[in-house]
Protein backbone atom coordinates (compact mmCIF):
# COMPACT_ATOMS: atom_id res chain seq x y z
CA UNK A 1 0.00 0.00 0.00
CA UNK A 2 2.36 2.66 1.04
CA UNK A 3 4.55 2.22 -1.87
CA UNK A 4 1.94 3.65 -4.16
CA UNK A 5 1.77 6.77 -2.17
CA UNK A 6 4.02 10.24 -1.60
CA UNK A 7 6.88 9.90 1.42
CA UNK A 8 7.29 13.26 2.85
CA UNK A 9 9.62 12.94 6.04
CA UNK A 10 8.43 16.24 8.57
CA UNK A 11 10.09 17.50 12.10
CA UNK A 12 8.44 18.93 14.72
CA UNK A 13 9.41 22.70 15.65
CA UNK A 14 9.09 21.21 19.28
CA UNK A 15 8.79 18.03 21.15
CA UNK A 16 4.40 17.05 21.26
CA UNK A 17 3.80 19.45 18.20
CA UNK A 18 0.36 18.06 16.82
CA UNK A 19 0.71 16.78 13.37
CA UNK A 20 -2.26 19.06 12.37
CA UNK A 21 -0.55 22.11 12.96
CA UNK A 22 2.75 21.07 10.86
CA UNK A 23 0.46 20.60 8.56
CA UNK A 24 -1.16 23.68 8.43
CA UNK A 25 2.46 25.70 8.74
CA UNK A 26 4.04 23.73 5.77
CA UNK A 27 1.12 23.74 3.24
CA UNK A 28 0.92 19.97 3.56
CA UNK A 29 -1.42 18.99 0.87
CA UNK A 30 -3.80 17.30 3.45
CA UNK A 31 -7.38 19.32 4.01
CA UNK A 32 -8.74 19.77 7.61
CA UNK A 33 -12.05 20.84 7.56
CA UNK A 34 -13.09 21.45 11.16
CA UNK A 35 -9.72 23.40 11.86
CA UNK A 36 -8.53 20.39 14.53
CA UNK A 37 -11.24 20.37 16.09
CA UNK A 38 -11.69 16.98 16.46
CA UNK A 39 -15.51 16.73 14.77
CA UNK A 40 -15.18 16.36 11.47
CA UNK A 41 -13.29 13.08 10.75
CA UNK A 42 -11.66 13.82 7.76
CA UNK A 43 -7.74 14.59 8.71
CA UNK A 44 -6.90 10.78 8.31
CA UNK A 45 -3.08 9.81 7.76
CA UNK A 46 -0.76 7.07 7.51
CA UNK A 47 1.45 8.22 9.38
CA UNK A 48 4.89 6.50 11.14
CA UNK A 49 7.71 7.56 13.53
CA UNK A 50 7.84 9.11 17.17
CA UNK A 51 4.37 9.80 17.42
CA UNK A 52 2.18 9.88 20.75
CA UNK A 53 -0.16 6.33 21.56
CA UNK A 54 -3.61 6.42 20.21
CA UNK A 55 -6.19 7.69 22.94
CA UNK A 56 -9.71 6.25 22.87
CA UNK A 57 -10.81 9.04 21.79
CA UNK A 58 -9.06 9.28 18.66
CA UNK A 59 -9.22 5.48 18.21
CA UNK A 60 -13.35 6.06 17.87
CA UNK A 61 -13.10 7.55 14.81
CA UNK A 62 -10.97 5.00 13.41
CA UNK A 63 -12.05 1.53 11.53
CA UNK A 64 -10.46 -1.16 12.65
CA UNK A 65 -8.71 -1.50 9.57
CA UNK A 66 -7.67 1.98 9.69
CA UNK A 67 -5.67 1.77 13.25
CA UNK A 68 -4.70 -1.88 11.71
CA UNK A 69 -2.72 -0.23 8.75
CA UNK A 70 -1.33 3.11 10.73
CA UNK A 71 -4.03 5.25 10.28
CA UNK A 72 -4.40 7.89 12.41
CA UNK A 73 -6.14 11.48 13.15
CA UNK A 74 -3.65 14.43 12.42
CA UNK A 75 -5.52 16.78 14.79
CA UNK A 76 -4.59 13.77 17.43
CA UNK A 77 -1.46 12.66 16.90
CA UNK A 78 1.28 14.50 17.92
CA UNK A 79 4.67 14.07 16.74
CA UNK A 80 8.27 13.71 19.47
CA UNK A 81 10.57 13.07 16.78
CA UNK A 82 11.36 12.91 12.93
CA UNK A 83 8.05 11.51 11.21
CA UNK A 84 6.80 10.14 7.99
CA UNK A 85 3.35 10.78 6.09
CA UNK A 86 2.24 8.81 3.20
CA UNK A 87 -0.05 10.82 0.74
CA UNK A 88 -2.09 9.79 -2.10
CA UNK A 89 -1.46 11.01 -5.46
CA UNK A 90 -3.39 14.18 -5.81
CA UNK A 91 -6.59 14.09 -7.35
CA UNK A 92 -7.90 16.40 -10.27
CA UNK A 93 -10.78 19.10 -9.66
CA UNK A 94 -13.45 19.91 -11.30
CA UNK A 95 -13.75 23.44 -10.88
CA UNK A 96 -15.90 25.76 -12.47
CA UNK A 97 -14.17 28.38 -14.37
CA UNK A 98 -16.31 30.22 -16.53
CA UNK A 99 -19.86 31.91 -16.45
CA UNK A 100 -22.50 32.43 -19.23
CA UNK A 101 -22.13 35.60 -19.51
CA UNK A 102 -20.43 37.58 -22.40
CA UNK A 103 -17.79 40.06 -21.99
CA UNK A 104 -16.95 43.31 -23.37
CA UNK A 105 -14.37 45.87 -23.37
CA UNK A 106 -15.61 49.19 -22.37
CA UNK A 107 -13.27 51.56 -20.49
CA UNK A 108 -11.23 48.97 -18.38
CA UNK A 109 -9.39 49.22 -15.62
CA UNK A 110 -5.80 48.84 -17.11
CA UNK A 111 -4.00 51.47 -19.28
CA UNK A 112 -3.81 50.01 -22.96
CA UNK A 113 -0.87 47.34 -23.95
CA UNK A 114 -1.63 46.00 -20.20
CA UNK A 115 -3.35 43.08 -18.63
CA UNK A 116 -5.73 42.82 -15.88
CA UNK A 117 -6.91 39.62 -14.03
CA UNK A 118 -9.95 38.64 -12.29
CA UNK A 119 -9.83 36.52 -9.51
CA UNK A 120 -12.71 34.33 -7.23
CA UNK A 121 -11.72 33.56 -4.30
CA UNK A 122 -14.19 30.98 -3.30
CA UNK A 123 -14.05 29.20 0.39
CA UNK A 124 -13.55 26.15 -1.48
CA UNK A 125 -11.68 26.84 -4.87
CA UNK A 126 -9.87 29.84 -6.50
CA UNK A 127 -10.10 31.07 -9.42
CA UNK A 128 -8.20 33.62 -11.94
CA UNK A 129 -8.66 34.59 -14.88
CA UNK A 130 -6.17 36.43 -17.36
CA UNK A 131 -7.19 39.75 -19.63
CA UNK A 132 -5.85 42.10 -22.21
CA UNK A 133 -8.08 45.39 -22.71
CA UNK A 134 -9.95 43.98 -25.82
CA UNK A 135 -11.53 41.46 -23.27
CA UNK A 136 -9.80 38.38 -24.52
CA UNK A 137 -8.87 35.71 -22.47
CA UNK A 138 -5.55 34.61 -22.73
CA UNK A 139 -5.85 32.26 -19.55
CA UNK A 140 -7.48 30.90 -16.67
CA UNK A 141 -5.62 28.73 -13.84
CA UNK A 142 -7.85 27.39 -11.11
CA UNK A 143 -7.21 25.48 -7.54
CA UNK A 144 -8.51 24.43 -4.51
CA UNK A 145 -8.27 27.31 -2.01
CA UNK A 146 -5.15 27.25 0.00
CA UNK A 147 -7.03 28.15 3.15
CA UNK A 148 -8.21 24.70 3.57
CA UNK A 149 -5.94 23.82 5.95
CA UNK A 150 -7.46 26.00 8.34
CA UNK A 151 -11.08 24.89 8.25
CA UNK A 152 -13.70 24.14 5.82
CA UNK A 153 -15.84 27.01 6.59
CA UNK A 154 -14.99 30.56 7.05
CA UNK A 155 -16.54 29.98 11.13
CA UNK A 156 -13.75 27.58 11.00
CA UNK A 157 -10.77 29.57 9.91
CA UNK A 158 -12.26 32.43 11.66
CA UNK A 159 -11.92 30.65 15.08
CA UNK A 160 -8.37 29.51 13.81
CA UNK A 161 -7.06 32.68 13.08
CA UNK A 162 -8.60 34.06 16.67
CA UNK A 163 -6.67 31.05 18.41
CA UNK A 164 -3.04 31.38 16.29
CA UNK A 165 -3.46 34.47 14.11
CA UNK A 166 -4.87 35.45 10.69
CA UNK A 167 -0.97 35.81 9.19
CA UNK A 168 -0.77 32.21 8.01
CA UNK A 169 -4.67 32.20 6.41
CA UNK A 170 -3.38 35.59 4.92
CA UNK A 171 -0.08 34.53 3.50
CA UNK A 172 -1.71 31.19 1.77
CA UNK A 173 -3.88 32.78 -0.49
CA UNK A 174 -1.78 35.60 -1.26
CA UNK A 175 0.99 33.43 -2.16
CA UNK A 176 -1.56 31.44 -4.05
CA UNK A 177 -2.91 34.33 -6.19
CA UNK A 178 0.72 35.65 -6.79
CA UNK A 179 1.86 32.10 -7.99
CA UNK A 180 -1.48 31.98 -10.32
CA UNK A 181 -0.68 35.29 -11.99
CA UNK A 182 2.64 34.38 -12.30
CA UNK A 183 2.24 30.84 -14.18
CA UNK A 184 -0.65 32.92 -16.50
CA UNK A 185 2.33 35.36 -16.92
CA UNK A 186 4.10 32.25 -18.35
CA UNK A 187 1.97 30.42 -19.85
CA UNK A 188 0.56 33.85 -22.20
CA UNK A 189 4.21 34.61 -22.73
CA UNK A 190 3.97 38.23 -21.38
CA UNK A 191 5.73 40.25 -18.98
CA UNK A 192 4.70 39.75 -14.83
CA UNK A 193 5.16 43.69 -14.76
CA UNK A 194 2.44 44.08 -17.49
CA UNK A 195 -0.29 42.47 -15.54
CA UNK A 196 -1.55 45.65 -13.88
CA UNK A 197 -4.75 45.58 -12.32
CA UNK A 198 -7.06 43.10 -10.99
CA UNK A 199 -10.35 42.48 -9.52
CA UNK A 200 -10.64 40.13 -6.52
CA UNK A 201 -14.11 38.80 -4.89
CA UNK A 202 -14.96 36.73 -3.07
CA UNK A 203 -17.39 36.94 0.55
CA UNK A 204 -16.61 38.99 3.26
CA UNK A 205 -14.55 36.61 5.24
CA UNK A 206 -11.80 35.75 2.28
CA UNK A 207 -11.85 39.43 1.07
CA UNK A 208 -10.71 40.20 5.07
CA UNK A 209 -8.13 37.63 4.91
CA UNK A 210 -6.63 38.25 1.58
CA UNK A 211 -5.94 42.05 2.25
CA UNK A 212 -5.13 41.32 6.12
CA UNK A 213 -8.37 42.69 7.47
CA UNK A 214 -9.24 41.00 10.98
CA UNK A 215 -12.63 39.21 10.24
CA UNK A 216 -13.49 38.11 13.89
CA UNK A 217 -16.40 40.83 14.05
CA UNK A 218 -17.78 38.31 11.38
CA UNK A 219 -17.73 35.41 13.47
CA UNK A 220 -20.03 37.35 16.34
CA UNK A 221 -23.01 39.01 16.62
CA UNK A 222 -23.66 41.66 15.94
CA UNK A 223 -21.55 40.68 12.91
CA UNK A 224 -19.82 43.90 11.96
CA UNK A 225 -16.73 43.16 9.52
CA UNK A 226 -13.54 45.65 9.42
CA UNK A 227 -14.51 46.97 5.88
CA UNK A 228 -17.53 46.11 2.83
CA UNK A 229 -14.70 47.51 0.45
CA UNK A 230 -15.11 49.18 -2.63
CA UNK A 231 -11.82 49.96 -2.78
CA UNK A 232 -8.51 49.83 -4.18
CA UNK A 233 -5.00 48.77 -2.71
CA UNK A 234 -1.44 48.28 -3.97
CA UNK A 235 0.20 46.71 -1.30
CA UNK A 236 -1.28 42.98 -1.72
CA UNK A 237 -0.07 41.74 -4.66
CA UNK A 238 3.17 42.56 -5.99
CA UNK A 239 2.89 45.70 -9.12
CA UNK A 240 -0.76 45.37 -9.27
CA UNK A 241 -3.77 47.81 -8.38
CA UNK A 242 -5.85 45.61 -6.57
CA UNK A 243 -9.64 46.72 -6.54
CA UNK A 244 -12.45 44.73 -3.98
CA UNK A 245 -15.66 45.17 -5.20
CA UNK A 246 -18.30 46.22 -2.85
CA UNK A 247 -19.70 43.58 0.47
CA UNK A 248 -23.26 44.16 1.36
CA UNK A 249 -22.82 42.97 4.26
CA UNK A 250 -21.16 40.46 7.22
CA UNK A 251 -22.39 37.31 4.96
CA UNK A 252 -23.24 38.99 1.85
CA UNK A 253 -20.30 39.73 0.20
CA UNK A 254 -18.41 41.17 -3.57
CA UNK A 255 -19.32 37.28 -4.42
CA UNK A 256 -23.23 37.72 -4.50
CA UNK A 257 -22.78 41.78 -5.54
CA UNK A 258 -21.10 40.30 -8.82
CA UNK A 259 -23.40 37.51 -9.65
CA UNK A 260 -26.40 39.74 -9.51
CA UNK A 261 -24.33 41.92 -12.11
CA UNK A 262 -23.30 39.27 -14.04
CA UNK A 263 -27.07 37.99 -14.40
CA UNK A 264 -28.12 41.33 -15.67
CA UNK A 265 -31.33 40.85 -13.79
CA UNK A 266 -31.49 43.96 -12.18
CA UNK A 267 -31.65 45.51 -15.95
CA UNK A 268 -34.35 43.50 -16.97
CA UNK A 269 -38.43 43.56 -15.48
CA UNK A 270 -38.41 39.85 -14.28
CA UNK A 271 -38.89 39.54 -10.82
CA UNK A 272 -35.92 37.28 -10.45
CA UNK A 273 -33.93 34.88 -7.55
CA UNK A 274 -30.45 34.29 -7.60
CA UNK A 275 -29.02 31.68 -5.29
CA UNK A 276 -25.29 30.52 -4.57
CA UNK A 277 -25.92 27.35 -3.38
CA UNK A 278 -23.01 27.04 -1.34
CA UNK A 279 -21.44 27.45 2.36
CA UNK A 280 -22.96 30.90 3.29
CA UNK A 281 -25.62 30.44 1.08
CA UNK A 282 -26.20 33.89 0.17
CA UNK A 283 -29.46 34.42 -1.83
CA UNK A 284 -31.13 37.55 -3.23
CA UNK A 285 -34.74 38.71 -4.81
CA UNK A 286 -35.69 41.93 -7.35
CA UNK A 287 -39.59 42.72 -7.54
CA UNK A 288 -40.58 45.60 -9.06
CA UNK A 289 -37.06 47.04 -9.15
CA UNK A 290 -36.88 46.50 -4.94
CA UNK A 291 -33.07 44.18 -4.34
CA UNK A 292 -33.87 42.18 -0.92
CA UNK A 293 -30.80 39.81 0.08
CA UNK A 294 -29.77 37.49 2.72
CA UNK A 295 -27.29 34.30 3.66
CA UNK A 296 -28.31 31.10 4.88
CA UNK A 297 -25.81 29.18 7.07
CA UNK A 298 -26.25 26.35 4.50
CA UNK A 299 -22.73 25.05 5.80
CA UNK A 300 -20.42 22.62 3.51
CA UNK A 301 -22.28 19.65 3.16
CA UNK A 302 -23.13 20.50 -0.27
CA UNK A 303 -19.23 20.71 -0.80
CA UNK A 304 -18.34 17.30 0.27
CA UNK A 305 -17.75 18.26 4.40
CA UNK A 306 -19.57 16.69 6.83
CA UNK A 307 -20.64 13.89 5.01
CA UNK A 308 -18.83 10.54 5.94
CA UNK A 309 -17.73 9.43 2.61
CA UNK A 310 -17.94 13.53 1.54
CA UNK A 311 -15.29 14.97 -1.40
CA UNK A 312 -14.90 18.06 -3.52
CA UNK A 313 -16.33 16.97 -7.20
CA UNK A 314 -12.65 15.79 -7.99
CA UNK A 315 -11.79 12.47 -9.75
CA UNK A 316 -13.64 9.46 -8.18
CA UNK A 317 -16.21 11.53 -6.89
CA UNK A 318 -19.68 9.94 -7.25
CA UNK A 319 -21.36 13.07 -9.03
CA UNK A 320 -24.89 11.30 -10.79
CA UNK A 321 -26.59 8.54 -9.51
CA UNK A 322 -29.58 7.03 -11.01
CA UNK A 323 -32.16 3.61 -10.88
CA UNK A 324 -32.58 1.03 -13.70
CA UNK A 325 -35.88 0.42 -13.62
CA UNK A 326 -35.09 -2.64 -16.75
CA UNK A 327 -32.37 -3.99 -14.44
CA UNK A 328 -33.16 -3.09 -11.16
CA UNK A 329 -29.98 -1.60 -10.41
CA UNK A 330 -28.41 1.57 -9.12
CA UNK A 331 -26.27 2.79 -11.53
CA UNK A 332 -23.94 6.15 -10.52
CA UNK A 333 -21.21 8.22 -12.74
CA UNK A 334 -17.88 9.11 -10.87
CA UNK A 335 -16.06 12.13 -12.05
CA UNK A 336 -13.34 11.13 -15.15
CA UNK A 337 -15.04 7.60 -14.71
CA UNK A 338 -12.51 7.17 -12.15
CA UNK A 339 -13.05 4.26 -9.28
CA UNK A 340 -15.62 5.58 -6.95
CA UNK A 341 -13.44 7.17 -3.62
CA UNK A 342 -16.31 9.09 -2.48
CA UNK A 343 -19.39 11.28 -3.08
CA UNK A 344 -19.72 15.43 -4.08
CA UNK A 345 -22.68 17.74 -3.45
CA UNK A 346 -24.47 16.77 -6.79
CA UNK A 347 -24.43 13.01 -5.87
CA UNK A 348 -25.39 13.28 -2.47
CA UNK A 349 -28.43 15.42 -4.23
CA UNK A 350 -29.07 12.38 -6.35
CA UNK A 351 -28.62 9.72 -4.20
CA UNK A 352 -31.10 11.37 -1.82
CA UNK A 353 -33.27 12.21 -4.35
CA UNK A 354 -33.45 8.34 -5.28
CA UNK A 355 -34.21 7.37 -1.84
CA UNK A 356 -36.86 9.34 -1.34
CA UNK A 357 -38.78 8.81 -4.50
CA UNK A 358 -37.85 5.45 -3.98
CA UNK A 359 -39.30 4.79 -0.37
CA UNK A 360 -36.22 4.37 1.15
CA UNK A 361 -35.78 7.75 2.88
CA UNK A 362 -39.66 8.66 4.76
CA UNK A 363 -40.28 12.61 4.43
CA UNK A 364 -38.92 12.74 7.96
CA UNK A 365 -35.38 11.76 6.50
CA UNK A 366 -35.54 8.50 8.22
CA UNK A 367 -33.64 5.41 6.42
CA UNK A 368 -36.17 2.58 5.80
CA UNK A 369 -34.38 -0.63 5.94
CA UNK A 370 -36.90 -2.44 3.91
CA UNK A 371 -40.28 -2.20 1.93
CA UNK A 372 -38.95 -0.50 -0.74
CA UNK A 373 -36.44 -1.37 -3.91
CA UNK A 374 -33.45 -0.27 -2.48
CA UNK A 375 -33.40 -3.12 0.31
CA UNK A 376 -29.84 -4.45 -0.72
CA UNK A 377 -28.50 -1.57 -0.37
CA UNK A 378 -29.47 -0.60 2.73
CA UNK A 379 -26.91 -1.68 5.57
CA UNK A 380 -28.81 -1.47 9.35
CA UNK A 381 -25.75 -2.36 11.36
CA UNK A 382 -24.06 0.58 13.89
CA UNK A 383 -25.67 3.59 12.14
CA UNK A 384 -27.93 2.64 9.17
CA UNK A 385 -26.56 3.53 5.46
CA UNK A 386 -26.72 3.18 1.81
CA UNK A 387 -24.01 1.53 0.42
CA UNK A 388 -23.20 1.75 -3.17
CA UNK A 389 -22.93 -1.22 -4.91
CA UNK A 390 -19.38 -2.45 -5.68
CA UNK A 391 -17.70 0.39 -3.24
CA UNK A 392 -16.99 0.94 -0.16
CA UNK A 393 -19.06 4.63 -0.85
CA UNK A 394 -21.76 4.69 2.11
CA UNK A 395 -24.24 7.88 2.79
CA UNK A 396 -25.34 7.25 6.62
CA UNK A 397 -28.03 8.96 8.34
CA UNK A 398 -26.01 11.28 9.85
CA UNK A 399 -24.88 12.32 6.34
CA UNK A 400 -28.98 12.37 5.45
CA UNK A 401 -29.40 14.78 8.64
CA UNK A 402 -26.65 17.22 7.75
CA UNK A 403 -28.37 17.49 3.87
CA UNK A 404 -31.35 18.47 5.79
CA UNK A 405 -30.39 21.01 7.78
CA UNK A 406 -28.34 22.57 4.52
CA UNK A 407 -31.57 22.50 2.10
CA UNK A 408 -33.92 23.52 4.87
CA UNK A 409 -31.69 26.31 5.26
CA UNK A 410 -31.89 27.76 1.59
CA UNK A 411 -35.36 26.60 1.21
CA UNK A 412 -36.00 29.11 4.07
CA UNK A 413 -34.14 32.05 2.92
CA UNK A 414 -35.87 31.87 -0.11
CA UNK A 415 -39.43 31.79 1.73
CA UNK A 416 -38.15 34.58 3.81
CA UNK A 417 -37.23 36.94 0.71
CA UNK A 418 -40.47 35.95 -1.14
CA UNK A 419 -42.32 36.74 2.51
CA UNK A 420 -40.16 39.98 2.25
CA UNK A 421 -41.42 40.82 -1.11
CA UNK A 422 -44.83 39.92 -0.49
CA UNK A 423 -44.80 37.54 -3.46
CA UNK A 424 -45.60 33.59 -3.31
CA UNK A 425 -42.84 31.20 -5.01
CA UNK A 426 -45.07 30.78 -8.26
CA UNK A 427 -44.78 34.93 -8.97
CA UNK A 428 -40.41 34.18 -9.34
CA UNK A 429 -40.16 34.64 -13.05
CA UNK A 430 -36.58 33.43 -13.03
CA UNK A 431 -34.15 31.69 -10.85
CA UNK A 432 -30.47 31.92 -11.36
CA UNK A 433 -28.48 29.40 -9.87
CA UNK A 434 -24.63 30.23 -9.55
CA UNK A 435 -21.55 28.57 -8.32
CA UNK A 436 -20.09 25.03 -9.00
CA UNK A 437 -22.96 23.03 -7.02
CA UNK A 438 -25.80 24.94 -8.79
CA UNK A 439 -23.99 24.25 -12.44
CA UNK A 440 -23.81 20.74 -11.93
CA UNK A 441 -26.74 19.59 -9.68
CA UNK A 442 -29.72 17.42 -10.99
CA UNK A 443 -32.56 20.36 -10.97
CA UNK A 444 -34.89 17.43 -10.65
CA UNK A 445 -33.26 16.19 -7.97
CA UNK A 446 -33.01 19.25 -6.30
CA UNK A 447 -36.99 19.69 -6.89
CA UNK A 448 -37.78 16.18 -5.27
CA UNK A 449 -35.82 16.73 -2.00
CA UNK A 450 -37.07 20.67 -1.26
CA UNK A 451 -33.29 22.44 -1.72
CA UNK A 452 -35.33 24.70 -4.64
CA UNK A 453 -38.94 25.71 -4.59
CA UNK A 454 -41.45 22.83 -6.42
CA UNK A 455 -41.96 24.27 -10.16
CA UNK A 456 -38.66 26.54 -10.64
CA UNK A 457 -36.57 24.16 -12.44
CA UNK A 458 -38.42 25.04 -15.93
CA UNK A 459 -37.57 28.82 -14.45
CA UNK A 460 -34.36 27.87 -13.99
CA UNK A 461 -31.22 29.62 -15.69
CA UNK A 462 -27.61 28.68 -14.62
CA UNK A 463 -24.99 31.01 -14.65
CA UNK A 464 -22.12 29.10 -13.96
CA UNK A 465 -19.17 31.22 -12.25
CA UNK A 466 -21.37 33.71 -11.78
CA UNK A 467 -18.89 35.74 -9.27
CA UNK A 468 -15.74 35.34 -11.78
CA UNK A 469 -17.95 36.90 -14.98
CA UNK A 470 -18.66 39.72 -12.42
CA UNK A 471 -15.40 40.74 -11.22
CA UNK A 472 -14.55 40.06 -15.29
CA UNK A 473 -17.02 42.73 -16.08
CA UNK A 474 -15.48 44.98 -13.83
CA UNK A 475 -12.24 44.80 -14.72
CA UNK A 476 -13.33 45.33 -18.21
CA UNK A 477 -15.44 47.99 -18.16
CA UNK A 478 -15.73 51.42 -15.53
CA UNK A 479 -19.39 51.89 -16.22
CA UNK A 480 -19.63 48.34 -14.60
CA UNK A 481 -17.66 48.81 -11.37
CA UNK A 482 -19.89 51.84 -10.91
CA UNK A 483 -23.29 49.60 -11.32
CA UNK A 484 -21.49 47.01 -8.55
CA UNK A 485 -21.71 49.73 -6.30
CA UNK A 486 -25.33 50.71 -7.05
CA UNK A 487 -26.15 47.63 -6.25
CA UNK A 488 -24.72 46.41 -2.86
CA UNK A 489 -26.03 50.27 -1.92
CA UNK A 490 -29.65 49.58 -2.87
CA UNK A 491 -29.85 46.26 -1.61
CA UNK A 492 -32.03 45.68 1.26
CA UNK A 493 -30.13 42.62 3.40
CA UNK A 494 -32.34 40.92 5.59
CA UNK A 495 -30.57 39.79 8.73
CA UNK A 496 -31.57 35.40 9.39
CA UNK A 497 -29.81 35.37 13.13
CA UNK A 498 -32.84 35.30 15.29
CA UNK A 499 -34.81 36.05 12.65
CA UNK A 500 -38.75 34.23 13.57
CA UNK A 501 -39.98 34.21 9.95
CA UNK A 502 -36.72 32.48 8.69
CA UNK A 503 -36.79 29.87 11.57
CA UNK A 504 -40.36 28.89 10.99
CA UNK A 505 -39.90 28.09 7.31
CA UNK A 506 -37.04 26.85 8.08
CA UNK A 507 -38.37 24.25 10.31
CA UNK A 508 -41.08 23.53 7.92
CA UNK A 509 -38.71 22.80 5.11
CA UNK A 510 -36.94 19.94 7.27
CA UNK A 511 -39.26 17.45 5.58
CA UNK A 512 -38.58 15.83 2.41
CA UNK A 513 -40.87 16.32 -0.21
CA UNK A 514 -42.68 19.23 -1.72
CA UNK A 515 -42.75 22.45 0.51
CA UNK A 516 -46.38 23.79 1.26
CA UNK A 517 -46.00 27.86 1.65
CA UNK A 518 -48.57 29.06 4.32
Amino acid sequence: MKSKLKKIQLIPDYEGELVSDIIQRLNVGISLPCAGNHTCGKCKVLIEGSLSEVKPSEAAMLSATESDQGVRMACFVRAFGEFTIYLPEKRSHKILTQGTTPLMADRPLMPPYHYGIAVDIGTTTVVCTLFDTNANVLGTVSALNQQKHFGADVISRINYGIQNGNEGITRAIVQQIEDMIDQLALDAQILRTSITNAVVTGNTTMLHFFSGLDPRGIGFAPFIPKSFFDHSDCSILKGIDVYMPSCVSAYVGADLVCCILASDMMEKNDTALIVDIGTNGEMALVHNGELHCCSTAAGPAFEGAGISCGMTASEGAIAHVHFDDWDDKIVFETIDSKPPAGICGSGVVDTISLLYMLGAISPSGRIEPEGHKLEFAIRDDEETEFVFPESSVTLTQGDIRNIQLAKAAIHAGILTLTEACGISLDEIDVLYLCGGFGSFVNLSAAENIGLIPLGTKDRTVVLGNGAIMGASKILLGNDNLKHSKKIAQCCNYIELSGNDVFMDHYILSMPFGEMEED
